[in-house]
């Protein structure tokens, strides 16, 4: 499953559909329970924020109802689960909420904002130099398109750092850092093949090599273990 909590106008929320399928249960199960909790809490303080009607389109291309909550809604509704399990899952949830709550606190310190424009600024000299080595590509005979150049090596450095690429904006600031000098490592090593003429493919093999090299002597491995 996708991550349970996610950020979304500075809230940290989940869906309806995330918790039907947490909980093993039918959505439309836990669509009538968010019903009856809204109807219940219609009268409290900030329930508007606590429920907010959406919409996602399933298999066939349909739109269906599904509900944004954030803690105090996803609480309220899952109160009535009861069970061992459905205890076991609910504070796992709740744990996600603390994580997801923390990183948007930690989005306001000055740590985390310095990284964050440190890695945008980054990926603009990043981008920079995958455009020559796609130019090269290109009159070398490639037929793979721009932007699979540039998904290869933002999957490389996502992974690399544990990082899911609908969540970038929840990493913290170490991670954020950590960006930042896989994007300048990468743009030195494409520079300084394209430099030499090498093959359109060594850059992405050399970025990998040596991204799997600092990972293990910067401990980062570690670190995603312990995070």
């Amino acid at each position: 499953m996708n991550e349970l909590v996610f950020l979304k106008n500075e809230q940290a929320l989940t869906t309806s559909l995330k918790v039907a399928e947490y909980f093993d249960k039918r959505h439309d199960v836990v669509l009538r329970a968010i019903t009856a909790s809204e109807r219940d809490a219609h009268n409290f303080a900030g329930v508007e924020k606590a429920f907010i009607k959406s919409s996602y389109m399933d298999a066939k291309g349909e739109k269906r109802p599904m509900y944004l909550l954030n803690r105090d809604g996803f609480m309220f509704v899952v109160m009535g689960f009861t069970g061992k399990k459905a205890a076991e899952l609910k504070w796992n949830y709740i744990q996600e909420f603390n994580r997801m709550e923390a990183a948007l606190a930690e989005r306001q310190s000055v740590r985390w904002l310095e990284a964050r424009e440190a890695s945008k600024t980054g990926y603009k000299e990043l981008s920079t130099v995958i455009h020559e080595l796609y130019v090269f590509a290109v009159e070398n005979g490639c037929k793979v398109s721009e932007k699979v150049f540039y998904m290869n090596f933002a999957k490389l450095i996502n992974k690399t750092l544990g990082i899911n690429p609908k969540s970038r904006d929840a990493v913290s600031w170490w991670k954020l850092f950590e960006i930042d000098k896989l994007q300048f490592m990468a743009k030195t090593i494409i520079a300084g093949l394209l430099a030499k003429g090498a093959d359109y493919h060594q850059p992405y093999k050399d970025c990998k090599e040596t991204f799997d090299a600092y990972a293990r002597l910067s401990f980062i491995n570690q670190r995603l273990l312990e995070a």
